[in-house]
């Protein structure tokens, strides 16, 4: 026996409140105007991924080391000095002044130098022009100035904490080119002496 279809229900359907019993109102609950807060806002679906890389929210991102400064770009971004710094600078600095001291002497001693070798070739008696004591003095002056420029500037610098320890080296050479080239102006007025040394002046034979 075939089973018989359902036939469509035509009756027209109850109106809101129409069936329940008699004295019964309806009232929304008291927490009807509560926002939900246990759901998030957003679906999960919905959030876009932190690009690959990129630090969590809430998380610091790992420290990293700064890479090394190199002596001059250390002093420029006011970092102090090293310590051996101190120290090199002011053994320098006092070399310098013992070196200072020792070419001014010899600057000084360059005229009785000259007398010694007019005496020893038989070139006669060494008379020195009237320059030689103007360039010995000039000469002498300049490199003390060398020298204390050289000490103010270093101190300037280590008082600043920055490398210093070059200043008293530069002032070394500079010294060291002043000497020769005023030792060399001296013996350029004597020309008995540099024609001996150049085989153009005879010694004067003595009985």
């Amino acid at each position: 026996m075939a089973e018989q279809e359902p036939q469509p229900d035509d009756r027209p359907r109850p109106q809101f409140g129409e069936l329940a019993p008699p004295g019964w109102v309806w009232h929304p609950p008291a927490d009807a105007d509560r926002l939900d807060t246990s759901r998030p806002l957003e679906r999960e679906d919905d959030a876009v991924p932190p690009p690959a890389g990129a630090p969590l929210s809430g998380m610091q991102p790992p420290h990293q080391a700064a890479p090394p400064l190199h002596p001059g770009e250390q002093a420029r971004r006011g970092q102090p000095a090293p310590t051996w710094n101190l120290t090199l600078t002011i053994l320098l600095a006092v070399f310098g002044f013992f070196g200072m001291s020792y070419s001014i002497a010899t600057l000084q001693a360059i005229p009785a130098s000259m007398q010694l070798l007019h005496s020893t070739n038989g070139l006669g008696d060494y008379t020195p022009a009237p320059v030689v004591g103007t360039l010995v003095l000039v000469g002498s002056i300049i490199m003390a100035i060398i020298w204390a420029v050289s000490a103010v500037i270093a101190g300037w610098m280590l008082a600043k904490r920055r490398l210093a320890f070059w200043v008293p080296l530069v002032a070394g050479i500079v010294a060291m080119v002043v000497l020769l080239i005023f030792a060399g102006a001296v013996l350029a007025t004597d020309p008995v002496l540099l024609g001996f040394y150049s085989g153009t002046t005879t010694p004067t034979q003595t009985p």
